[in-house]
């Protein structure tokens, strides 16, 4: 080996070394992200191929959801519907266009800002580790856990019986998806001095990446084109085949990383861009209390999935008229989108509330994931050294992240109420849609206390909450439509809410959801007061 064949040995070593501690420290994360998803994905397939299985199921199926633009400002507009791909493609394209972005987003986020936050990456760079390498490791990592999810995407939906094409685009569209998000989470890293700040700027990123999107397809415009979710949609899988689409996602999340390992080699570890100075030398009177600092902690991811759900809300609002005039016009579209008896407006609602609970449940498992990051990073240990107890600091975090949870239900359902009444012209729902909302917070507590048992009692294990969480969104949006087994939609706390306005709520079947949620809290306090801090 000549002198000048060193130096790229060496950092060839450093990056390999540096991913191996990536896949080390994240992979259960990744383990449990890759296999909820393709679960997801496999299980919407093969039912959606049990359910459709003649040309003529498909083509009602397609007359039903094609009727109006409503309903492609939600799903999106999927080329080839009227084929077995296409029905796959729009009943899991609203899930889709969140988990996939939220893959390359949780991937990235943990492995780069929040390892510089815990000072574990200065404490790597201290060998013969360049500056640049531990983002380029996790950009690395993360794009093998995409390929690999596209690659299982793409064994499930040919075992359901879609063509080897289509299911190979629609898997590399979606993995292009989840490419470019993980590009902006890195580069993002660069620019905001915590973790926090990587997830709040990446979820407006993707709230506005779905609105850009829904109000192109809506309006047959360009907009579409400006959305990543744009892009996966205009690869046309069962459609027209537009493979050369594939480069956009593939050159912006490759621009994007560049950007992101280029600023990585440019700045003192620590920093960031943007708002990377210390801070105030003092904490206020609110923040030295374990009340306000709470609320310092949490207020990014409130304020991100706030945006979401008001995002959401309003779009499905200012829509509700169309909705309603494709349903008077097609019986069918309301079948497709679960909305069977009663009132039409009243079943536009429960759908719409029921969207708005799964935003509020992804809200609180984050929250209380980041107590876990606390422990992790070895803030919580410096706080449990003062005067502070651990259960008056464990409440102090339930309070902050419960008061935030009613925040996002109100807000958000204050929107739709309103947006509704000025679509249809008629307020007298306000007060039904604002107690949809409300109904559904037992349910959404249920997820808080399995998350906080979770932390109390086996803190490693935390990724079960979010394993639990994507099994609730598919029940929740899946399971009526694919006609899942009673026991199956039984396992989703949202399912034993009713149904809202659209269907009868139970005021007992309420307490019992209250109740669990009581419990589960309560032991998540006591299996915290007991276990060692910090748990590695």
């Amino acid at each position: 080996m000549s002198a000048a064949d060193r130096p790229v040995v060496r950092r060839r070593r450093g990056l390999g070394i540096v991913a191996g501690i990536v896949w080390r420290t994240r992979r259960r994360g990744i383990v449990v992200w890759v296999s909820a998803l393709v679960a997801g994905m496999v299980g919407t397939a093969a039912a959606v191929a049990g359910m459709y299985d003649t040309p003529a199921k498909i083509h009602t199926y397609a007359e039903a959801v094609t009727s109006g633009s409503a309903l492609a400002a939600i799903n999106g507009q999927v080329e080839g519907i009227d084929s077995l791909g296409g029905v796959i493609q729009d009943e899991f394209g609203f899930l889709a266009s969140f988990l996939l972005p939220l893959l390359g987003i949780g991937l990235v986020a943990g492995s780069t800002r929040r390892e510089e936050e815990s000072r574990r990456l200065e404490t790597i760079l201290g060998g013969r580790i360049a500056r640049p390498q531990p983002a380029l490791a996790a950009l690395a990592v993360a794009t093998a856990a995409i390929v690999v999810t596209s690659v299982l995407f793409v064994g499930g939906l040919v075992l359901a019986g879609v063509s080897a094409s289509g299911a190979i685009l629609y898997g590399a569209a979606l993995g292009g998806l989840a490419f470019v998000f993980a590009g902006f989470a890195a580069l993002v890293a660069q620019l905001a001095l915590h973790s926090r700040g990587v997830y709040l700027w990446s979820l407006i990123m993707l709230a506005v990446a779905y609105a850009l999107r829904g109000v192109g397809d809506a309006t047959q415009t360009w907009l579409t084109w400006l959305s990543p979710l744009g892009w996966a949609e205009k690869t046309a899988p069962f459609g027209s085949q537009r493979w050369w689409v594939l480069a956009i996602p593939i050159v912006v999340g490759l621009a994007l990383g560049c950007a992101a390992v280029w600023l990585a080699g440019r700045r003192d570890v620590g920093s960031a861009l943007l708002g990377g100075n210390a801070g105030p030398p003092r904490a206020g009177r609110l923040q030295r209390r374990p009340i306000g600092l709470a609320v310092w902690i949490h207020r990014p991811a409130a304020l991100g999935w706030l945006a979401g759900g008001i995002l959401l809300t309003a779009m499905m609002g200012s829509l509700a008229q169309q909705l309603l005039d494709a349903m008077a016009g097609n019986p069918a579209l309301a079948e497709s989108m679960g909305i069977q008896g009663g009132r039409p407006l009243n079943g536009f609602v429960a759908v719409t509330q029921l969207y708005l609970a799964v935003v509020a449940g992804g809200y609180v498992i984050q929250a209380i994931g980041t107590l876990r990051a606390e422990e992790a990073d070895g803030r919580l240990e410096t706080r449990l050294a003062g005067t502070v107890s651990r259960l008056r600091w464990l409440a102090a975090h339930t309070v902050v992240v419960a008061g935030g949870l009613v925040l996002i239900v109100v807000v958000s359902s204050l929107v739709l109420a309103v947006s509704t009444a000025w679509s249809v012209g008629d307020a007298h729902d306000f007060g039904a849609i604002m107690k949809a909302g409300l109904d559904y917070l037992p349910a959404e507590l249920v997820l808080a206390g399995l998350a906080l048992v979770l932390f109390g009692w086996w803190p490693r294990g935390f990724g079960l909450a979010w394993a639990g969480y994507a099994v609730v969104t598919f029940i929740a949006f899946l399971g009526p439509g694919l006609k899942l087994a009673r026991w199956v939609l039984d396992l989703a706390p949202t399912t034993h809410v009713g149904n809202p306005p659209l269907g009868a709520v139970d005021v007992g079947t309420l307490s019992a959801l209250t109740a669990v949620a009581t419990v589960l809290v309560l032991l998540g306090f006591v299996a915290f007061n007991r276990r060692d801090v910090p748990q590695a």
